[in-house]
């Protein structure tokens, strides 16, 4: 699980990365096949970017859940072991 989250975290690094330049060579690569119109490119440019920023941050936000622990999950177990250990002591008092 946590090799995942390391290679998630570097594509996340990867995809923040790409530049206005980037993406203006794939609008290129587009135009030049025919599915986009050059009138586009400003659009399909900035387009790309807010998603690109968007995914960036989606990204960042899902590994960080992913590897910080839910905080009420951890109070409850605090709570468990709290009510175990009580149990253990009075285990031993009745002991002696």
């Amino acid at each position: 699980m946590k090799d995942i989250l390391h290679d998630l975290f570097h594509a996340g690094i990867g995809i923040t990365k790409l530049r206005k330049e980037d993406i203006d060579k794939v609008f290129t690569e587009l135009k030049n096949r025919g599915e986009v119109k050059e009138e586009d490119r400003e659009f399909f440019i900035a387009r790309a970017l807010e998603r690109l920023e968007k995914t960036g941050k989606d990204l960042s936000k899902t590994i960080a859940d992913a590897l910080n622990p839910n905080r009420e999950k951890i109070d409850q177990l605090n709570a468990k072991i709290d009510e175990l250990m009580k149990e253990i002591d009075a285990l031993k008092k009745r002991k002696t």
